[in-house]
């Protein structure tokens, strides 16, 4: 059974909620905006790369704290502690793939231009 993926069911944060794309074919933010909050368009991706970054950041933090608290005996439980690793490999695997297809576009229109 193939269940399509819904972007809901993850728990992330704010600043790092998928944007979508109206009728219009604007990039619209799902994050929420508070009352005169708006949000410059050029600024807009680079808060998400570095959210994306920052989030990734603190998975790997966690994971090597986890894995320390398993070292020393303050934790036994290794299930745990195998999810934070798996969580934290997971989002950097995802990290390098947005990486390598940002480059390969970057080459894509230096080539364009030449």
């Amino acid at each position: 059974m193939n269940m399509p993926l819904d972007p809901a069911r993850f728990d992330l944060p704010a600043r790092l909620q998928f944007p979508h794309i109206d009728e219009s074919g604007a990039l619209v933010s799902s994050a929420p905006k508070g009352p005169g909050e708006t949000q410059a368009p050029d600024d807009s991706f680079k808060n998400l790369l570095q959210g994306l970054v920052s989030h990734v950041d603190t998975l790997q933090k966690d994971a090597d704290a986890s894995i320390r608290g398993l070292a020393t005996g303050e934790t036994t439980n290794v299930h745990d502690v195998t999810i934070k690793m798996e969580e934290a490999g997971i989002a950097f695997d995802l990290m390098m793939q947005v990486r390598n297809k940002l480059m390969e576009a970057y080459q894509e229109l230096i080539k364009m231009q030449g």
